[in-house]
């Protein structure tokens, strides 16, 4: 977060433009000179310039659509593994998208210091739904999580490389983590089309966390071969998205879809022909295809 916003702040003081491989390779740098490891990363459900400017604004956009906003910081106050910057996160995040055209009316804040809405499980599935539910065509959407990221065994088969990435909200130990699969049924697939939604995870294991079909890690290899035009400067196919799965799905969706079937008969039988597949999510993607969303 820090890293983002500190590019962000320098290039508006300066009156630039950063574009997203700008913004990237800014965040390499200071990462690198504050001794730190972490590599950005960017993922998207469709193909992406990133020599295009970067935005969170909806080119869509017209005079009656607004901007809304979740922030979450959780400093896990109390508990073992205690963070220290994640409340901070979310103050200047708060600041920068406010400049942005983001109002505090329209903006929901959970972070665990006594005084927002706490980040439970149970609140963030909220907020998320909050978001999404008072969305339309042309809004703009913006997430932002700083706080503890984890992986667990995929309990599902959806996942190539055998692991779920999770979120971890503050009652964790009672609640559970929030799982790839529960951001993808509650947050990605409710967005409405035409409906711009920008995520910005501070965590570990927080460039696949949304399970989005394309990828780019600004790596140094990487970052060197887009540099010399080896690589192309967009995002390419995320080599952990099962796109066979999501295709089969589809397929049958829409199929079921044509032929008149109603929301619940989609959702149900998707759910039994397809009982490994994104269990958590199916019923957001039949919902999507029954009213017409995908088509």
């Amino acid at each position: 977060t820090n890293a983002m916003l500190s590019c962000l702040l320098r290039s508006d003081a300066e009156g630039k433009r950063l574009t997203w491989l700008e913004l990237l390779e800014g965040m390499r740098t200071i990462l690198s000179q504050k001794n730190f490891t972490q590599v950005p990363q960017l993922s998207g459900s469709r193909p992406l310039e990133l020599t295009d400017a970067f935005s969170l604004d909806n080119e869509a956009a017209d005079e009656s659509s607004q901007k809304l906003a979740v922030l979450i910081g959780i400093n896990y106050v109390g508990q073992q593994g205690e963070l220290r910057g994640c409340h901070n996160d979310v103050i200047m995040m708060r600041k920068y998208i406010e400049e942005q055209g983001f109002s505090p009316s329209n903006t929901r804040v959970l972070m665990d210091d006594g005084e927002h809405e706490s980040p439970t499980l149970a609140n963030i599935l909220a907020a998320f739904a909050w978001i999404t539910d008072n969305a339309k065509p042309g809004d703009a959407l913006f997430v932002h999580y700083s706080g503890h990221g984890g992986s667990v065994a995929d309990s599902n088969g959806d996942e190539r490389d055998g692991k779920d990435e999770t979120l971890i909200p503050v009652d964790f130990r009672t609640a559970g983590q929030l799982s790839d699969d529960l951001i993808l049924a509650n947050l990605v697939l409710e967005v409405p089309r035409n409906a711009v939604l920008t995520v910005v995870i501070d965590a570990c294991h927080s460039g696949t966390v949304l399970d989005l079909p394309y990828s780019f890690v600004a790596d140094e290899s990487t970052m060197s071969e887009v540099a010399s035009g080896a690589l192309p400067a967009s995002l390419g196919q995320n080599p952990t998205f099962n796109f066979s799965q999501i295709f089969r799905v589809g397929k049958m969706l829409y199929d079921l879809h044509k032929s008149g079937a109603s929301k619940q008969q989609i959702m149900q039988a998707a759910i039994s022909q397809f009982p490994g597949v994104f269990p958590g999510s199916l019923g957001a993607l039949a919902s999507k295809f029954a009213s017409g969303g995908f088509i």
